[in-house]
């Protein structure tokens, strides 16, 4: 079955400049996956497998949350989840910013409010860069860094997950933010 997220797609540019930082620091020796710059993103909210009657339900239900507004969203460095010394992801942190809160509270609670399975751990806005340790060595270093940064996020999308193909997320509908 088809797998599913919610999120926010990142301007190529940025993207590209995310990949170039990150392609210096050579963790292709230490994780298994480094997403391409056309993948880049926020996640708002994993869906995982979606049957297609609660798919359409959805993105009737996304296209309701019309209350929220563009925002501009700022990088504040690299981070990491998981063991410091082996990391299971290193991320582009993503400085607090309420209306991303509110837009993903909102994208939650539409999910939740079609009883979709639904990941309900707190939400840390992110841009993950590589994921999936080797476990082998240490390879996160505080020498990592990416130049600050900021960019407007007017749309958030339903994406489609289709591993083995680059780009792997494709977007199956967008919701347009008001200025």
């Amino acid at each position: 079955m088809q797998h599913y997220f919610i999120g926010v797609k990142l301007p190529i540019e940025l993207s590209r400049q995310l990949v170039h930082s990150r392609d210096r620091w050579q963790l292709e020796q230490s994780h298994k996956k480094l997403p391409p710059a056309e993948d880049l993103h926020i996640t708002l909210v994993y869906l995982g497998a979606v049957e297609g009657g609660k798919l359409k339900s959805l993105m009737q239900a996304l296209d309701d949350i019309d209350s929220l507004k563009t925002m501009i969203v700022t990088l504040s460095g690299v981070s990491t989840f998981g063991n410091p010394a082996t990391p299971r992801v290193i991320y582009a942190a993503i400085e607090e910013q309420p209306k991303l809160i509110e837009l993903q509270s909102a994208v939650l609670e539409k999910c939740l409010d079609l009883s979709l399975p639904v990941d309900t751990k707190k939400f840390v806005p992110h841009i993950t860069l590589a994921k999936k340790s080797r476990g082998q060595q240490e390879h996160f270093s505080k020498d990592m860094h990416i130049a600050s940064n900021k960019f407007t996020v007017k749309e958030f999308s339903l994406f489609s997950i289709n591993p083995g193909v680059i780009p792997s997320y494709q977007a199956i509908h967008t919701i347009t933010l008001k200025d």
